[in-house]
C-alpha cells in the first residue's frame, strides 16, 4: 500500500467524512416544481449486474472481512443508496432521489484521482426495433467489460424492460431506467451506472408498449482505488455490508424473467 503524509490522510477524511452527509432537503421553491410531477405518469426501473473477466485483483488486506472486491464495491454503492434515500427495490419514482443519487455516485472519494467519466449516446427506438438501444449500450459500455460479459449486462436491461412493461401507470408514462454496474477487467474494478428514460404508452390487450422516441443513454463510471479502499477501512468496515449477490439481487427487477419481446433483435 502506498505511504502517503498525514496532511493526505486527514484530507481523505475530510471527503468521506463530507460524502457520507446526506444531501439537503428541497427548499420551498423546489418542492413546488416538483409538485408539478404526477407520480403516476413516471415510474422506476433499476438493475444491477455484476461481472468479471477473473483478472487478479490485490489483496484485501484490513478489508478483509468482505471476502472480495465486489462485496467492498457493492458496499460503496449501497451506501450511496442510503444516503439519498434511492431505493432500487421499488417502482415509484422520485426525482429527489434520482438527481441525489447520481451526484453522490459521481462523487465518489473512492475512485482513481478522483475521476469520475461520463458520456452520452442517442439511439432510435420503437415497440417493433429495441435493437439500437443495446448496441447504444454496448458502445457505451464495452470499454468498462468483455464481449462476453456484455450478455449478462444485456440480461439485465431485458429484466429492467419487463419491469417497466408490467408496471401499472396512467395511459401513457415515462419510466426513468438505470443499469448499475460493477465489473473487474484487466486488472482494474469499475463502478458504473447506464440511465434513460423510456416512453411507453398502454394499449388495451397488449399493455405497455414503447413508443417511437430517440433514447438518450448516459453512462458514468470511476476506477476503484484499491489503496485508498485499504486507508479508509475504518469507514468501510463501519458501513453495513451488502455481499454482491445481495446487491445484484436487490433490484425490483431481479426476480423477473428477461423480457421476450422479438423487438431485442430487431
Amino acid at each position: 500500500m502506498t505511504e502517503i503524509s498525514q496532511a493526505q490522510l486527514r484530507q481523505e477524511a475530510v471527503e468521506i467524512a463530507l460524502w457520507q452527509m446526506p444531501c439537503p432537503e428541497p427548499d420551498g421553491a423546489t418542492r413546488s416544481v416538483l409538485s408539478q410531477f404526477d407520480s403516476g405518469s413516471q415510474d422506476l426501473a433499476v438493475g444491477n449486474s455484476a461481472v468479471s473477466d477473473g483478472s487478479s485483483l490485490p489483496d484485501l488486506g484490513p478489508l478483509q472481512g468482505f471476502k472480495t472486491w465486489d462485496s467492498v464495491a457493492a458496499t460503496i454503492v449501497n451506501k450511496a443508496y442510503s444516503i439519498t434515500n434511492f431505493n432500487p427495490a421499488v417502482t415509484d419514482f422520485d426525482p429527489v432521489s434520482w438527481n441525489n443519487f447520481l451526484y453522490k455516485f459521481s462523487t465518489m472519494p473512492f475512485f482513481q484521482g478522483g475521476t469520475f467519466y461520463a458520456d452520452n449516446r442517442t439511439a432510435g427506438i420503437s415497440s417493433l426495433s429495441l435493437e439500437k438501444g443495446i448496441d447504444a449500450v454496448s458502445d457505451l459500455v464495452l470499454s468498462i467489460v468483455t464481449p462476453g460479459q456484455f450478455n449478462e449486462i444485456v440480461t439485465a436491461i431485458k429484466k429492467i424492460g419487463q419491469l417497466a412493461f408490467q408496471n401499472k401507470g396512467t395511459v401513457e408514462k415515462q419510466t426513468k431506467q438505470q443499469t448499475g454496474l460493477l465489473s473487474c477487467n484487466g486488472g482494474n474494478y469499475y463502478l458504473g451506472a447506464v440511465r434513460t428514460e423510456v416512453s411507453m404508452e398502454y394499449k388495451e390487450g397488449k399493455g405497455y408498449q414503447q413508443l417511437t422516441q430517440d433514447l438518450t443513454l448516459y453512462r458514468g463510471y470511476g476506477v476503484l482505488d484499491f489503496d485508498k479502499c485499504k486507508r479508509s477501512a475504518s469507514y468501510l468496515l463501519d458501513w453495513d455490508g451488502q455481499d454482491v449477490s445481495g446487491w445484484v439481487g436487490g433490484t425490483a427487477s431481479a426476480s423477473l424473467p428477461p423480457n421476450n419481446s422479438p423487438a431485442w433483435n430487431h
